[in-house]
């Protein structure tokens, strides 16, 4: 028999919990590999051009997967707004996504885990911006689908709140697509 049988015996609700437990797994280990990092090597070393390329890596990694298997198809903002509806962000956090226009997105994450976490932890917020993840891994990811779309960052800890933006968004970032 199969090694992977049992999971073909699950249900689709198990199959999705099992699947979902194993990534946040992964994703709490990334999490505090990074902070391992960040405080053996210090901040400034954490920001290098390999770091961004694996970051970029990643996400890119992750969009291909939907656009190779058809779950997406297009390069507009409604099909980046599929797939980020089907990507890690939505599966661990909860997300935004608004079609500002036929060229433009706008995502933002609510009450980000990593930051509760980092707060309630270790007592400080965690420096998203600063180590480069969340942009790198959203360009990678945008540009798996539309090779020619941007991400800019409106908001990422530790940079200073906007003024009218929710307590409780976490980041912003648009997407803009040609």
């Amino acid at each position: 028999m199969n090694e992977n049988s049992m999971f073909k015996k699950l249900s689709k609700r198990e199959l999705f919990e099992v699947l979902k437990n194993m990534a946040l797994a992964y994703s709490s280990s990334w999490f505090k590999s990074e902070w391992i990092a960040v405080k053996k090597l210090g901040i400034e070393n954490f920001q290098g051009r390999e770091f961004a390329e694996l970051f970029k890596e990643f996400g890119a990694r992750e969009a291909k997967i939907l656009v190779e298997r058809s779950i997406v198809t297009g390069r507009n903002a409604d099909s980046i707004i599929k797939a980020l509806k089907l990507s890690h962000w939505a599966l661990f956090e909860s997300i935004t996504l608004e079609k500002l226009s036929d060229s433009m997105v706008r995502m933002r994450t609510i009450n980000c885990s990593r930051q509760k976490y980092a707060i309630k932890k270790l007592g400080i917020p965690y420096p998203c911006r600063d180590i480069g993840f969340p942009y790198e891994s959203r360009s990678g990811f945008v540009r798996a689908i539309n090779p020619s779309a941007e991400v800019e960052r409106v908001f990422c800890p530790p940079d200073q709140r906007p003024n009218g933006l929710p307590e409780n968004v976490s980041c912003e970032w648009i997407i803009r697509i040609p």
